[in-house]
């Protein structure tokens, strides 16, 4: 048996409970599933059954989670999975007991009147907010919002690329890189769109790559942290590793210690580039 749980606004409309049959002979049983008092939307959890082992289970998951997925894209209704490993679906017996089930949930806040003056002064303070800074800002208060660690860690680290504002690398580069596109202009049979494509990919050398431009942003907003620059370049690497394969090449890694220590960076370069305090002090 395979459990996939989402998060939606109305993507299954008003149902509560109900079955659909494949053709291949499994079957998925949709429910309302448990939600914390803050959640929003509604959270269903889909349970798919009729597989002999688990790797057919598994390429079964696959298969019902992007069906889901084009279903809230065809419909144009919002939806997440809401998963805490690297793929959004969960394995189990169907024969297995889930046991005894405890919950309790809680909150940790401020007092009000801290939470406003911080409000209010950053208000005073703050007469023309640079857009990009906004913008990074943006996404980085809203990534711990998103369901799962994988996207909670591309998020946060994705924040910091509003900032980043390439530089030119200078004359020999410029060089090197009008060499390059004279040995270009050499090779006849090339077509006019890859001909222009590989134009445009050389020229972009002459400045500096968006992860080389977010490790200087870095070195600037924290001068006294030398180690806050390879930190946030080793955690653009791990970024680079699930994009392109979905998951790091160390299956070990703590993606949410990566989390706490990446967004701890983003949170004191925050407040080097806007001249204030942590609320909460960093713990990075």
């Amino acid at each position: 048996m395979v459990r996939v749980h989402v998060q939606t606004a109305g993507a299954f409309g008003q149902i509560e409970d109900a079955e659909i049959e494949f053709a291949t002979g499994a079957f998925v049983k949709l429910a309302p599933a448990r939600m914390a008092p803050w959640d929003g939307g509604r959270k269903y959890t889909l349970k798919l059954e009729g597989f002999p082992t688990a790797a057919a289970a598994e390429a079964a998951a696959r298969r019902l989670v992007q069906a889901v997925l084009w279903m809230a894209i065809s419909s144009d209704a919002p939806l997440r999975l809401d998963y805490a490993s690297y793929d959004p679906f969960t394995v189990f017996e169907r024969m297995r007991s889930d046991g005894a089930r405890v919950e309790a949930y809680s909150e940790a806040y401020y007092q009000p009147d801290m939470v406003f003056d911080e409000i209010k002064e950053a208000y005073a303070r703050f007469v023309e907010p640079d857009p990009k800074l906004l913008l990074s800002m943006e996404i980085f208060a809203g990534a711990r919002l998103e369901a799962s660690d994988r996207a909670r860690f591309l998020a946060v680290v994705s924040a910091l690329e509003p900032l980043a504002d390439e530089q030119p690398l200078g004359g020999s580069v410029n060089r090197f890189v009008a060499s390059c596109l004279a040995e270009l202009k050499r090779v006849p049979d090339l077509a006019t769109d890859i001909r222009a494509s590989l134009e445009g990919r050389v020229l972009g050398l002459r400045t500096e790559s968006i992860r080389q431009s977010v490790k200087r942003v870095v070195r600037q907003a924290l001068s006294d942290r030398p180690d806050a620059a390879e930190a946030i370049d080793e955690a653009y690497e791990l970024r680079s590793q699930i994009i392109h394969t979905g998951r790091p090449a160390d299956l070990d890694v703590d993606l949410e210690r990566e989390l706490r220590m990446v967004s701890g960076i983003i949170r004191q370069i925050y407040a080097s580039l806007l001249g204030r305090s942590l609320l909460k002090r960093s713990a990075v």
